[in-house]
């Protein structure tokens, strides 16, 4: 039998299917991984010899699968909890604080999770639902002392992160808030009473590189041609 192309994660394969994130092809990989780890059933043995399966191949294999690996059934509520508890394997640790310091934040988050099947969103994906979670959970019910608590977190951060930090919360934090506010009744300056001293400074700097710019690539082509310099 092939060796396995797919490291087998019995608790998050079930999750990503049960959210529909595991397309029908990656089961014959799962299949042969499961039953090279000691696993065994006629359903992981029906798998791992199928060729390019659809969706209708399958039937109910996955889930009498999963029951020969040993797993109770589990449904999407369950699915996400786990991928929340797994957190760390989905986003950064920067995204995990967040989430962890804002209980507010878990509803959408949670949906987030479910909407991405499962697989990374991507850490700016990740950002960029806590800045709708700000601007319309938080500011637009007036809960602007948890507001106040967002922005004296992201300053801490900021200050206490590296590089990679501090570029997740200046361009996927700020200039997504920035971008996003400005389209609101109420515009993006609202916020700036919230800032402390290193926000403000980002915050400035992103107004600076967006002066006189009508769309993203008019920034990203300011940027290109500085560097040429």
């Amino acid at each position: 039998m092939p060796g396995p192309t797919k490291h087998l994660d019995p608790q998050l394969l079930q999750a990503r299917w049960v959210l529909g994130g595991i397309a029908p092809e990656e089961w014959v990989d799962y299949a042969i991984s499961a039953l090279n780890r000691g696993f065994d059933g006629t359903a992981l043995r029906q798998l791992a010899g199928l060729v390019r399966p659809t969706q209708r191949d399958l039937g109910h294999l996955p889930e009498r699968a999963l029951a020969e690996i040993g797993l109770d059934p589990c449904d999407k509520e369950r699915a996400v909890s786990l991928l929340v508890a797994r957190g760390a394997t989905l986003t950064s640790e920067t995204i995990l604080s967040l989430v962890e310091g804002f209980p507010a934040f878990s509803p959408r988050w949670r949906k987030h999770i479910e909407y991405w099947q499962g697989e990374p969103a991507g850490n700016y994906n990740d950002m960029a639902e806590f800045v709708h979670f700000v601007v319309e959970d938080l500011y637009e019910k007036g809960k602007l002392d948890e507001m106040q608590r967002v922005f004296n977190r992201l300053e801490t951060l900021f200050v206490e992160g590296n590089q990679e930090t501090r570029d997740l919360i200046g361009l996927g934090f700020f200039e997504t808030l920035q971008n996003f506010a400005s389209w609101r009744p109420y515009g993006n300056t609202v916020f700036e009473p919230f800032f402390g001293p290193m926000s403000e400074r980002v915050w400035k700097e992103i107004r600076r590189n967006w002066k006189g710019k009508s769309s993203l690539m008019d920034v990203i082509r300011a940027e290109r041609d500085s560097s040429k310099e």
